[in-house]
């Protein structure tokens, strides 16, 4: 009775019969795509030949609209762009009244801010936590000196949280899929349709959203890993996979333009928002292992295995045009793995070589200087066992730790004409895990998920000649460390999946000094909300730097109202009824100008202003002292 679920597309490939079949089959396997085809209809004139275009009818109106929307403009080729509309507008069309009525405006509904909690006047950056039974839910500003709640609800998931890479939305994980939230209050902006997912991830650019469950949404259709549209929710490209046990299953380039993954000896690069293969091809590469995208340029580097006589290869590749930028043999490679520096300047490559007639294993280090002309390569060996390598976020420095899980040394090294190394050897460290600050030059060395290392954390400056020990801690037993996105806080957390005691965590500032700490039961994640990259230009940075001094007062003021024992409600009043006393004054200020002016025009003459001074002297306090014995 209702044609809401019958679509008509226009601009199909005019045919014969003998390919009607063949036609056919092309066009509902790229319309099943968007839901299930209940039947469809492709006309044909007197000659036998089609003409041009067909009807294809859905399940229910929804999966018409998701046709409408995804395949709208689909391109089968140079000559044929699809044009898809709802049968039931055509009808509308025919059905149009001869006398033209003023259509009544409808109201205006205002947008979700999704940045909203950028324009908190403290600059107080936010985080997540799960834990409880119940899995509560908080989203919490951190303050100087504690924190402050935003939003808290019971059962908001039913597993985890994630905030996307800009921080614009907050992801929460359901049986029935997955919720999108945004916003000041944090109301609903959008709704995966996805059951039982298992893994999910944003692209960098938050304009995608990655769904994988282990089961198949439905026998007649065994699609269980989804691209979605974020702001639209639509089902932009579906694959089938077999179950997965890593994730993520798709590596994004930095922009979100491209995505990748391995599928045996082959590299498949797709682009967005066509979702299809990169020049409608997959790129050969013999014994691929991984590769890694580039933190800032469209590159991917990869590396192959070796294969009888035939080196193990590191190469560098520019995408799209798949040229390469840089390759290099490796001999007796038994693993390799790929470090990005986060500007793009440098590339470190950790080969793991095996010693022909021995046990023992050494590591050497390949550093490609992708900036330089030609990308020179350097490198250098490390005897013992190298457990892990980072690099500062901001500058061409980067820490190695080697030794065993029982005994560690630290590394730090200094990329200029040559690889230098900062200082000493840090020995007998007990740690496994280096975490950088977003702004580079402070880190904490920690042991996570090691009860020998008993929680030992240790905050260290490496922007002089040699690494400064500022202060150490402990939280026994550690779990993960991670940076505020600004660089002034850390936190260090015991989760319930590491550990079942004590449960909960603690917030430091950079220097290492403890600000708060909470305890948990059944404490499961925590995580910042990221912020987007900053629009202030590398000039802005100076001139604020320069100009530090003139911003302390302010600060220092902010610093003591949080700190006092006053509650946050009063010191909100004291801070409105000073604006508002600012804003009378400014105004005032004005006017009075204005008048200065006016009088000033009125008077025929400059006439020198007198002034009368007065001294005043007034009693403060009297004192009388005993006259002293002799």
């Amino acid at each position: 009775d209702t044609t809401e679920n019958v679509i008509i597309v226009d601009n199909i490939p005019v045919t014969d019969s003998s390919k009607l079949q063949k036609l056919t089959n092309v066009l509902l396997k790229i319309f099943s795509k968007c839901g299930k085809v209940e039947t469809h209809h492709i006309p044909l004139d007197e000659n036998q030949k089609t003409k041009g275009y067909m009807f294809i009818v859905y399940k229910n109106a929804q999966e018409a609209t998701n046709a409408i929307s995804t395949c709208n403009g689909y391109k089968l080729d140079k000559n044929h762009c699809f044009a898809v509309n709802r049968l039931s507008d055509f009808e509308h069309c025919m059905s149009i009244p001869e006398r033209w009525e003023e259509p009544k405006p409808e109201p205006y509904k205002p947008q979700v801010n999704l940045k909203s909690w950028l324009c908190d006047p403290d600059c107080f950056d936010q985080f997540a936590i799960v834990h409880g039974k119940n899995r509560t839910t908080a989203v919490h500003a951190c303050g100087p000196n504690q924190s402050f709640s935003v939003q808290t609800r019971e059962y908001w998931t039913e597993s985890q949280v994630k905030f996307s890479p800009k921080g614009s939305y907050l992801a929460t994980c359901h049986k029935q899929g997955i919720a999108l939230w945004g916003g000041s209050d944090f109301s609903k902006v959008g709704r995966f349709n996805h059951p039982n997912v298992t893994y999910f991830q944003f692209s960098p650019c938050e304009r995608y959203f990655v769904t994988y469950s282990k089961t198949s949404l439905s026998p007649e259709d065994p699609q269980n890993l989804i691209i979605w549209e974020t702001r639209s929710c639509l089902n932009k490209r579906a694959f089938t996979l077999p179950v997965l046990n890593y994730w993520p299953y798709f590596k994004w380039s930095h922009d979100g333009q491209y995505f990748a993954t391995i599928t045996g000896d082959n590299l498949s690069i797709y682009s967005t928002p066509s979702m299809k293969l990169l020049d409608n091809r997959k790129i050969q590469v013999q014994n691929i292992r991984d590769f890694s995208w580039c933190p800032n340029e469209n590159w991917i580097a990869y590396w192959q295995s070796e294969n009888k006589n035939i080196p193990a290869r590191v190469t560098i590749m520019s995408v799209p045009n798949c040229d390469t930028m840089s390759a290099k043999n490796l001999f007796n490679v038994s693993n390799i793995e790929i470090f990005w520096q986060n500007s793009g300047n440098y590339l470190a490559v950790k080969v793991d070589r095996t010693i022909k007639n021995k046990k023992e294993s050494e590591n050497v280090f390949e550093i490609f200087r992708l900036r330089e002309k030609d990308i020179p390569v350097e490198n250098f060996e490390i005897k013992s066992k190298v457990i892990t390598l980072s690099w500062d976020p901001k500058g061409a420095r980067f820490a190695v730790i080697q030794g065993d899980q029982g005994r560690t040394d630290v590394s730090f090294y200094k990329i200029g004409e040559k690889i230098l190394p900062i200082g000493k050897t840090l020995a007998n460290k007990k740690c496994n895990c280096i975490k950088w600050s977003p702004l580079g030059q402070y880190c904490v060395l920690a042991g996570l998920n090691n009860i020998s290392f008993e929680g030992v954390l240790e905050f260290w400056d490496v922007g002089g000649d040699a690494p400064t020990l500022m202060n150490a801690g402990s939280h026994f037993p550690v779990t993960n460390i991670t940076w505020d996105p600004t660089g002034r806080y850390v936190c260090s957390a015991n989760t319930y999946g590491g550990h079942s005691v004590e449960n909960g965590y603690k917030m430091w500032n950079f220097q290492g000094s403890k600000v708060f700490e909470a305890s948990l039961d059944s404490f499961i994640q925590f995580q910042w909300r990221p912020r987007p990259p900053t629009l202030l230009r590398d000039k802005d940075f100076k001139d604020i730097k320069k100009n530090m001094k003139s911003y302390t007062r302010d600060f220092e003021i902010k610093d003591k109202l949080s700190q006092s024992k006053a509650s946050k409600e009063l010191i909100e009043k004291r801070r409105h009824v000073y604006d508002e006393f600012m804003a009378y004054r400014n105004k005032k200020e004005k006017e009075l100008e204005v008048l200065r002016l006016q009088y000033r025009e009125l008077r025929t003459e400059v006439v020198e202003e007198e002034y009368v001074e007065e001294t005043i002297e007034f009693l403060m306090k009297e004192e009388v002292e005993p006259a002293s014995k002799e």
